[in-house]
């Protein structure tokens, strides 16, 4: 086998002439979270004045930024479905991105299974088992570490049972949106009935307030790691896409 045919190198040429685009948010205080979750808090343990060196104090929730939800985060009886129990891997993985901005979505609406097909049907796009599935509302333009923190989380589209049922029969592999709760309608702080985190979850990762999806085309590479944390129901990621 020459060089040129060296799986690592054929990895590492691919991976560095594909655009990489970042795909979480900025971890800083005052930032969007769901209402009953923690703030993140971040502070100085060391500076280089009093220590030498620098190092902050993170306080932060499983579910904060750009993060996944592990099956244990609502399902109780799945305690072998933490995250520390899931495969480094779990979200690494094709990619299909299902762009529904054609519109403009209201607090408490939700994207049906027929709003989806048309976008897969229009990209020439098809789902397959194993894939991670990105949907986008245009709901980013609503993030910010302003006062105006609140509405991100207190408002945003969900979607139907049909698409719920729709992810578990193709048995993709990961469900993310832009929003703070994959597929829960929310209006003025008031949750609908979330199929997502009753059906889904209990085999399909979700992965929640993705960040740059108007950057990325129908179909692409995703990675991501969550922390390796005792017992835990998510994680935050760093989240990527690789465009060839």
């Amino acid at each position: 086998m020459n060089k040129e045919e060296n799986p690592i190198d054929i990895l590492h040429n691919l991976v560095r002439s594909s655009k990489t685009v970042d795909l979480s948010v900025l971890l800083e205080p005052g930032i969007p979270r769901w209402p009953s979750h923690p703030p993140l808090m971040i502070g100085p343990a060391a500076t280089h004045e009093h220590d030498g060196y620098a190092n902050q104090l993170l306080t932060i929730a499983e579910h904060t930024g750009t993060h996944i939800d592990a099956p244990y985060h609502v399902h109780g009886d799945l305690s072998g479905r933490t995250i520390e129990h899931e495969p480094p891997d779990a979200v690494i993985g094709r990619c299909v991105v299902v762009d529904l901005t054609f519109r403009e979505w209201q607090p408490g609406e939700r994207a049906t299974m027929a709003h989806i097909q048309s976008v897969l049907d229009g990209t020439n796009t098809t789902i397959q088992e194993g894939d991670i599935v990105l949907i986008h509302f245009g709901w980013m333009k609503f993030w910010t570490s302003s006062r105006e923190w609140s509405y991100y989380a207190d408002n945003q589209p969900g979607m139907t049972e049909d698409a719920a049922d729709f992810f578990i029969e193709r048995k993709v592999r990961a469900v993310g949106t832009d929003t703070a709760a994959v597929g829960t309608p929310v209006k003025d702080g008031v949750a609908g009935t979330c199929y997502f985190h009753r059906k889904v979850l209990r085999s399909i990762y979700l992965i929640e307030c993705l960040n740059r999806l108007e950057q990325l085309p129908p179909v692409c590479f995703f990675m991501a790691m969550p922390l390796k944390i005792a017992g835990g129901s998510g994680s935050p990621i760093r989240a990527i896409a690789l465009v060839p």
